[in-house]
């Protein structure tokens, strides 16, 4: 499971990726927004002026945040082609595949006819953005979002581009979060053969921070092996496993380690199981990893 759970991790890496289902996050009152007019010129991550052609009324959206985004801003009656790792909400997948994280099917796209095409991830450039617009003759967007202020920007900018500013204005607060006194420091497993983690630069760290807790590999930029006697030195607090169905197994496993269960946190059970979702994928779920990690926080700090 943790060898998928790596791959996840890359892959969101280079995706980063009505009423919101039943696992979006509550709104909460402070984001600015873009625009209010459907048809207004807004520039994607990349700079890039996003030149539309009237009201948005059929989008293709590259990215599993971006597809979760297009639902939770009550857009999803536009959606008509998504990529292959979309899986919630769960009807999304039944919107046709028109590609995945390496891009989207030039000849798909152009049967679909749609009026724009969203692409999330982090190794998106002009090049590619320009030449697939080129082909398929329909405005790209590109979202980069390696940070919960940047992905706090992309529901904005997909709310202006889809009509529906209102609601990702909202939507965006729901995002924000306050300063953390005093962090719990932490490590992330994002792969345990060899051990792997997320350093500064990424989500899953910025998430981490907002959740009330400090990165121990902070020193490292994005997602790394991470040498098991640096891990032993530094003893964090906690150690956080996300995984695609979290389990109190992990504890179990972790113990059974000869050399993780040299740590502290891993002896005394300080071990955070969450869903990685809720840390990798830049859309609204993200709210439900920080409130996990917050209670999670609150708890060992009171058992200091």
């Amino acid at each position: 499971m943790l060898s998928r759970l790596l791959s996840l991790v890359l892959v969101a890496a280079l995706l980063t990726g009505c009423k919101p289902p039943a696992d979006s996050p509550p709104s909460s009152p402070g984001v600015k927004p873009v625009s209010t007019a459907p048809s207004a010129t807004v520039k994607d991550d990349l700079g890039r002026e996003i030149k539309l052609r009237g009201e948005v009324k059929r989008v293709v959206v590259i990215g599993p945040g971006a597809i979760e985004t297009t639902y939770a801003l009550g857009a999803q009656s536009k959606l008509i082609g998504r990529d292959s790792y979309a899986d919630f909400p769960p009807a999304a997948k039944k919107i046709a595949i028109a590609g995945d994280y390496t891009g989207h099917s030039v000849e798909k796209c152009v049967a679909l006819h749609p009026d724009l095409i969203i692409v999330q991830g982090e190794t998106w450039d002009k090049g590619r953005v320009e030449n697939w617009q080129q082909q398929i003759g329909a405005p790209v967007a590109a979202l980069t979002a390696t940070n919960l202020k940047a992905v706090q920007d992309d529901f904005l900018k997909m709310g202006t581009w889809l009509g529906q500013s209102a609601v990702a204005t909202r939507l965006a607060k729901t995002l924000d979060s306050a300063p953390v006194k005093a962090p719990v420091a932490a490590f992330v497993e994002v792969g345990r053969s060899p051990l792997f983690t997320a350093g500064k630069g990424t989500l899953v760290a910025d998430v981490l921070r907002a959740g009330g807790f400090s990165n121990v590999a902070d020193d490292i930029t994005g997602y790394q092996p991470f040498g098991l006697e640096s891990l032993l030195s530094r003893q964090p607090e906690a150690y956080v496993s996300p995984s695609s169905n979290p389990s109190t197994k992990v504890l179990a496993e972790l113990r059974a380690s000869p050399t993780l269960s040299k740590l502290k946190c891993i002896r005394a059970g300080r071990v955070i199981t969450i869903k990685g979702d809720y840390l990798l994928r830049p859309g609204p779920r993200l709210r439900l990893g920080i409130d996990q990690l917050k209670k999670e926080a609150q708890r060992i700090t009171l058992a200091r």
